[in-house]
């Protein structure tokens, strides 16, 4: 019921502004009756160090859209500017306040499609909490040497050498490592492995993002666990990387000399063009989603052609392929550090969140809950901040160590 979402963001945020009549009271206190888990998310929204840390968790999302368009919802308030005064005006709780109560209720920011009576208060009482991924990745050379990027860094660009993104290098001291290395060990964090690989492979575990500008200027991010395999230079008529797992791909243009990426089940040909490739081998299906430009998709088992339009996506499960019109942010917001959902199954959310927070998911029923979800979350807060939102579905959570049961 929308308008009643909007007449509880109302109250919650004349509450936090002392601002209640005596009327306003009575409905808030109704609603704070009528579960217990009411009653403790105000008491965490009246700790304001809480409720600051609750909004960090939309830090992706425009702070003045969201400030207008709750004015908006605000009892048919026009939004106006905050009023400066010599007392200050806590708007910054205000605006918190009111997204993260939208969010509880199911309208706002991230939200179960269907609400139901969350049966377990583990999340907000007793549940321990996992951090979330970051910018982890390692590198293996084209001699078999590995090495472990930087975590202060987000990628690396290969050319003549290879450096970091603000240019710092990734090898320093090579020469020095040549001389020293057989005498004192491995000082530069270097293991050995077999030398047999021809291409360099950037590879990201569970919780670990990287970006990488290859030689010719495209430019790939990795989502968690996967990996790109690419030469250290493109010779020859054509420009070939292997990915397993997820990349959002933005091609340097060549027309000379076509792009082309291999994943599980499918083949991608593209001259110059933007688009995200979710190849993951515990998947049944590889999903191609097109931002701009245009590529065709070969499915090896069917020797099928299809060729893309900007906002579609090919799906490709065995010898079928299908197409069709997506909302391409769904599919592309990792990259902008944001979970991104449309009537997303639970199953899939969980997929997600086991390869950001590196987590097993176990489910104690034969098949994964029902429940669908939509809306978007930063991926940059904790696990335990973002079940706590899951869990208003009904979804029961138990975390054990880095698994995570679904009761």
């Amino acid at each position: 019921m929308p308008e009643r979402n909007v007449e509880l963001t109302r109250l919650i945020t004349k509450h936090l502004q002392h601002a209640l009549t005596a009327h306003e009271r009575e409905l808030l206190d109704a609603w704070l009756a009528e579960r217990s888990q009411n009653r403790a998310f105000l008491q965490s929204l009246e700790n304001e160090r809480n409720l600051q840390e609750k909004l960090h968790t939309y830090h992706a999302i425009d702070r003045q859209r969201v400030w207008r368009l709750v004015q908006a919802k605000l009892a048919g308030q026009p939004a106006t500017p905050v009023e400066r005064t010599s007392r200050p005006v806590r708007w910054f709780a205000y605006v918190a306040a009111a997204v993260v109560l939208m969010a509880l209720i199911g309208t706002w920011v991230f939200f179960p499609d269907e609400t139901y009576e969350s049966n377990t208060g583990m999340v907000g009482q007793s549940m321990h909490d996992v951090p979330p991924g970051g910018n982890r990745a390692t590198l293996t050379l084209a001699d078999g040497r590995t090495v472990d990027l930087s975590e202060a860094q987000a990628g690396i660009i290969v050319a003549d050498g290879i450096t970091y993104l603000d240019g710092s290098q990734v090898l320093a001291t090579e020469d020095r490592r040549s001389k020293t290395e057989s005498q004192e060990g491995n000082p530069y964090g270097i293991t050995k492995s077999n030398p047999t690989t021809s291409h360099y492979a950037l590879s990201t575990p569970k919780g670990g993002t990287y970006q990488v500008t290859l030689p010719d200027g495209t430019q790939v991010w990795l989502n968690a666990a996967s990996t790109l395999r690419y030469p250290a230079r493109f010779d020859g008529h054509e420009r070939r990387v292997e990915i397993d797992g997820e990349g959002y791909f933005l091609i340097a243009k060549d027309a000379k000399k076509p792009f082309r990426v291999f994943s599980q089940g499918q083949e991608i040909d593209v001259l110059g063009t933007e688009f995200n490739v979710s190849a993951y081998g515990d998947e049944n299906t590889v999903k191609t989603t097109l931002v701009n430009g245009a590529i065709a998709v070969r499915n090896p088992a069917s020797d099928r052609l299809a060729k893309l339009s900007p906002g579609q996506q090919s799906t490709i499960r065995g010898s079928e392929t299908t197409i069709e019109q997506v909302e391409t942010n769904l599919f592309t917001n990792w990259k902008n550090g944001v979970f991104s959902f449309k009537k997303t199954p639970a199953g899939d959310v969980m997929k997600q969140l086991a390869r950001w927070y590196d987590v097993e998911i176990v489910y104690q029923r034969a098949t994964p809950p029902t429940a669908t979800f939509s809306g978007e979350m930063s991926r940059d807060v904790s696990l335990r901040t973002v079940l706590e939102f899951l869990e208003l579905s009904g979804i029961g959570f138990r975390l054990e160590n880095r698994k995570l049961i679904i009761e």
